[in-house]
């Protein structure tokens, strides 16, 4: 290895590690405090570096945010995966370890959940070119849904054409294209009735209540699993 190599891989590696540490430091000021706290001033201080050096690393605020938001997606959808990695339990029980982790997560990391699916102060971008974590969590729990589905009711539909058209559509942009529509609706009717339940839950709407949350999550997703089979005309 000739010694400009050596320097090369020094400044990577050095680079890599501060890039750690600006994240590290970013999610500690947003758990404490929430994103809205998070500036690259605040950054700065927190680090004990100058804003311009920071700004070499990210050029703006909302491109820090915008990695924040990704690794938090990717360590949201990696606790999904962990919870049934290697596993052998009946698909049923892995959907609820799945749905668990996922609110295990929001719980333990609240504002960060909340710095994902709250108000957004800048745009989105118009198309994604490559699955995100998130897609990639939904994917798995499709994989779940389609383990437990029925034979019989392998071609159920909503009855509304408009509604499984948009279900198939869906499947395609999840790169499950043979997902059945009456799969695609279970798989989202849980992500939502779990995010509604997960979201009031952090907003503290079952403090203090006989309603345990958990078991109302446990309820959908008995529900959704039952939609998928057909019924008795």
């Amino acid at each position: 290895m000739t010694n400009e190599t050596r320097a090369v891989s020094r400044r990577e590696r050095l680079r890599a590690e501060l890039l750690q540490e600006i994240e590290d430091t970013s999610f500690a000021i947003i758990d404490a405090d929430g994103v809205q706290a998070l500036s690259i001033a605040a950054l700065a201080r927190s680090m004990a570096m100058s804003a311009p050096a920071l700004y070499r690393y990210f050029p703006s605020r909302d491109a820090l945010v915008a990695h924040l938001e990704t690794a938090s997606y990717q360590q949201l959808a990696a606790a999904m995966s962990q919870a049934v990695e290697g596993s052998r339990k009946a698909p049923r029980t892995q959907l609820r370890q799945v749905v668990t982790a996922y609110r295990d997560w929001a719980l333990r990391y609240r504002r960060r959940y909340g710095m994902l699916f709250g108000e957004r102060a800048g745009a989105l971008p118009g198309k994604a070119t490559t699955q995100t974590p998130l897609d990639q969590a939904m994917a798995m729990l499709v994989d779940m849904l389609v383990a437990l589905q029925d034979t019989a009711s392998a071609d159920s539909t909503s009855g509304d054409r408009t509604l499984d058209g948009q279900l198939r559509r869906w499947a395609r942009s999840q790169e499950r294209p043979d997902t059945p529509p009456g799969v695609a609706r279970a798989a989202i009717l849980i992500w939502t009735r779990v995010h509604g339940i997960v979201s009031l839950e952090l907003t503290g709407v079952f403090d203090n209540q006989a309603v345990e949350a958990q078991r109302l999550i446990d309820l959908e997703i008995d529900s959704a699993v039952q939609s998928m089979r057909p019924t008795t005309p």
